[in-house]
C-alpha cells in the first residue's frame, strides 16, 4: 500500500527518499571541503560578506535536500535522517532554516518517545509568530498524542485550522487534527478533519490515508457514529465530494455492522430509511431488514453468562490470555462435579489480534447474552472495555487498569493492579534492602525475548551487568522469563544479583531453580505453593497472577448472578434492568478471594489490596 507523503504511518515505499538522502548527505560530506577550499584563499580574494553569503546559499541547499526527504520519507526513513539533521544545526545553528530543522528533530524525538527532548527542541525556535513557529506547534500537539493526551493535542491544533499554507505540512497537520479528535472522542470534529485530509491527499497518497482514516473509527461507539454520520448530510444547494462520500459509506458500513451484531432494530430502521438500493438488496440488506422488522432478536441475556474476551494480539497477551481462562474455569468448575442447571457459564470471544477487535468482540458477546464481561488484558484493551461499558451500562471486570480512562466508574471494576502501585513497592523494598544498581527486564527494561548474540550464548546481558556491579536483577515479566534470567546468571561466576520479581513473575520465586537470593511481590494468598486452605481461604495452588486474577473474577461475577433468571430474556427494558442488577451486585458481593485480602468491591470499583514483599525461607536476605 503506497504512503501519503507526510503521514505518520512506517511504509518502506517511499520511492523519493532513497535518491534524496543520498544527495542531502552528498551535500553535507563536499560542504566541509567547499569550505576548506575557499579558507585556502587569502581574505583579499574572499571578503566576509561573500563567505556569509556562500554559507547561506550552502544552508538553503542542504535544507531544501533535508526537507524532501523527511516529508517523503516514513516514521523510521524520517529517524534515520536524525544525524544529518543534527549535523545540519552543527554547522548552520544560526541560519534562517534552522528552526524548521529544529522542528522535524522535534518530531523525530517525540515519534521514538524522546518528548523531552523534542520540547527543548521546538522552545528552541526562534521566531515567536510565522509559518515555522505554527509548524512547531503542530509538533507539540503530535507530543502530546504521544504522551495520550489528546484532548490537550486537539486544543493546540484547532487554532491553526486554515493557518497551515504549505501543502506537506497540512497534509501533516490534517492527519494529526482527525488522530486527535478521534482519541479525544470528538468524532464529529473528527470526520470533518478528515474530510479535509482526504480532499487534500495526492492520488497516490489517498488509499493509505484511507485506512488510516478507518483505523481512527474502529473503537467510535454507535452514538458517535450516528452524529458523525448526520454532520456530513449536505447542507441544502451544497454539492456532496468524493471524499465527504467515501466517508459516509465508511460511518455507514460500521453501524450497519453494529446493527446487526446488536441486533439493534431501531438502528437498522434508520440505516434502511437512508440506505443506497444496493445495500437493501444484498444479504446485509436482508439482515437489516429482519432486524428492523424484529425477525431478530433484540438485546438479550440467556441464563447465567459471563464473557470473556481474550486477546491475542502477541506473545505476552496471548499467555495472559490462556492463563485467565483457565483460572475462570477452575473456579466454576469447583469440585468437580457435573454442572447444575443454573451453573454459570464461560463464553468467549479473541480480538483477532489487534485492539479494535476487543470492541467487536464485547459486543459478541453482550449479543451472545451475557450478563457480565471480563476483559482488559493489557491498557488499550482495558481503554476500549471501560468506554464500551460506561456507555452501554455493562458491567465489566477489567483485569489491568485502564491506560487513559480520567473519568469515574459506574459500570466498569478494575480488579488488577496498576502498574505504578507495583513499581512503587518493589523500587520501596529494593532501597529498603541497599539494592541501588538495579537490571531490569521486561517491562521498561530489556526484553524477555531477547535473542542470544552467539549460538549458546546468554540471552540477556549478564556480563554487561557483572561490569556494572549490578547488586539485583528486576523481572517484570513472566515466570518463564524470570527462569531464563535465572539461568543466564548461573553462567557468570561469583556473580549472584538479588532478584526481584514482579506479580507476573511472581509463582517463579517458590521454584527450586531460583537464585538463593530473591524476593517477589504478592498480593493475598497469592503466591503460594499448593497448601491447604483454612477458614474462608480454600488450597490456593500453584499458579500465575493472571490465572489467580480469572478465579477471582469467576467468583465475584458468580456471586452476582445468583437469583438470575434462568431462561432467555430479550425484551430490552428488562435487559437493561438485569445489566443494572448485575452492576449493583458486583458492588457489593463477597467471596474468599487470592488476589487480595479483600472480600470484593465493597469500598468502590476498584478492588482493594495490599502489596506484599515474598521471600521464602531458604532465600538469603540482603542486610
Amino acid at each position: 500500500m503506497p504512503k501519503a507523503p507526510g503521514t505518520f504511518r512506517d511504509s518502506t515505499s517511499a520511492p523519493r527518499f532513497s535518491a534524496s538522502r543520498a544527495l542531502a548527505l552528498s551535500l553535507l560530506v563536499l560542504a566541509p571541503l567547499a569550505s576548506s577550499a575557499a579558507c585556502r584563499q587569502s581574505q583579499s580574494e574572499v571578503g566576509l560578506p561573500e563567505a556569509r553569503l556562500s554559507a547561506s546559499a550552502e544552508a538553503q541547499t542542504s535544507f531544501r535536500n533535508l526537507r524532501t526527504a523527511w516529508f517523503s520519507g516514513s516514521t523510521s526513513e524520517r529517524r534515520k535522517l536524525e544525524p544529518d539533521l543534527r549535523r545540519f544545526l552543527q554547522r548552520f545553528p544560526s541560519e534562517e532554516p534552522s528552526d524548521m530543522v529544529r522542528v522535524l528533530l522535534a518530531f523525530d524525538c517525540a515519534s521514538r518517545g524522546s518528548l523531552q527532548e523534542a520540547r527543548v527542541l521546538i522552545a528552541q525556535v526562534r521566531s515567536p509568530v510565522g509559518a515555522v513557529h505554527d509548524f512547531s506547534r503542530v509538533a507539540e500537539a503530535y507530543a502530546l498524542l504521544r504522551e495520550s493526551k489528546a484532548e490537550e493535542a486537539w486544543t493546540v491544533l484547532e487554532p491553526l485550522a486554515g493557518k497551515i499554507v504549505d501543502s506537506d505540512e497540512r497534509l501533516l497537520f490534517s492527519e494529526l487534527r482527525v488522530r486527535a479528535a478521534a482519541s479525544a472522542r470528538r468524532y464529529t470534529q473528527a470526520v470533518q478533519a478528515a474530510q479535509e485530509l482526504l480532499s487534500e491527499a495526492p492520488s497516490d497518497g489517498r488509499a493509505a490515508l484511507e485506512e488510516l482514516v478507518r483505523e481512527q473509527f474502529q473503537s467510535a461507539g454507535k452514538t458517535d457514529l450516528v452524529e458523525a454520520l448526520a454532520s456530513l448530510e449536505p447542507k441544502k444547494g451544497e454539492e456532496s465530494t468524493p471524499a465527504r462520500e467515501w466517508l459516509r459509506k465508511l460511518l455507514r458500513e460500521r453501524l450497519v455492522t453494529i446493527a446487526v451484531r446488536e441486533k439493534d432494530a431501531e438502528l437498522a430502521r434508520s440505516l434502511l430509511d437512508t440506505a443506497p438500493a444496493a445495500l437493501r438488496a444484498g444479504d446485509t440488506g436482508s439482515a437489516l431488514i429482519g432486524i428492523a422488522s424484529g425477525v431478530q432478536s433484540r438485546p438479550l441475556i440467556s441464563g447465567h453468562r459471563i464473557g470473556v474476551a481474550l486477546s491475542l494480539g502477541n506473545a505476552d497477551v496471548r499467555r495472559r490470555s490462556a492463563s485467565l481462562a483457565a483460572g475462570l474455569s477452575r473456579a466454576l468448575r469447583g469440585s468437580g462435579a457435573p454442572p447444575a442447571p443454573d451453573a454459570v457459564q464461560l463464553i468467549t470471544q479473541d480480538d483477532g489480534g489487534n485492539t479494535t477487535g476487543t470492541l467487536e468482540a464485547l459486543r459478541e458477546l453482550a449479543a451472545e447474552g451475557a450478563a457480565i464481561l471480563v476483559a482488559g488484558l493489557d491498557g488499550a484493551s482495558a481503554d476500549i472495555a471501560v468506554h464500551f461499558s460506561e456507555e452501554n451500562a455493562i458491567p465489566v471486570l477489567l483485569v489491568q487498569p485502564p491506560e487513559t480512562w480520567a473519568g469515574p466508574l459506574s459500570s466498569a471494576f478494575v480488579l488488577g493492579e496498576s502498574s505504578s502501585r507495583e513499581q512503587a513497592a518493589i523500587d520501596a523494598e529494593l532501597s529498603r534492602r541497599g539494592l541501588t544498581r538495579i537490571a531490569r527486564v521486561g517491562r521498561a527494561g530489556d526484553p524477555c525475548d531477547a535473542v542470544a548474540e552467539t549460538a549458546g550464548g546468554p540471552r540477556f546481558a549478564v556480563q554487561q551487568w557483572r561490569r556494572n556491579r549490578v547488586s539485583a536483577v528486576l523481572v517484570l515479566g513472566s515466570a518463564a522469563c524470570a527462569s531464563d534470567v535465572a539461568r543466564d546468571l548461573l553462567r557468570v561466576p561469583a556473580f549472584a544479583p538479588e532478584l526481584a520479581l514482579g506479580l507476573e513473575a511472581a509463582e517463579f520465586v517458590y521454584e527450586s531453580d531460583a537464585p538463593r537470593t530473591r524476593f517477589a511481590l504478592g498480593a493475598g494468598s497469592f503466591p503460594s505453593h499448593a497448601r491447604s486452605g483454612s477458614g474462608d481461604n480454600p488450597a490456593l495452588p500453584a499458579l500465575d497472577w493472571y490465572e489467580a486474577l480469572g478465579h477471582d473474577a469467576a467468583l465475584l461475577a458468580q456471586g452476582a448472578l445468583e437469583g438470575f433468571p434462568e431462561g432467555r430474556v430479550d425484551e430490552e427494558r428488562a435487559v437493561h434492568e438485569l445489566h443494572a442488577r448485575a452492576q449493583r451486585a458486583l458492588a457489593s458481593v463477597q467471596a474468599p478471594l487470592w488476589t487480595s485480602e479483600e472480600r470484593g468491591f465493597s469500598k468502590g470499583q476498584t478492588l482493594n489490596r495490599t502489596l506484599t514483599i515474598v521471600s521464602p525461607p531458604s532465600a538469603k536476605k540482603s542486610p
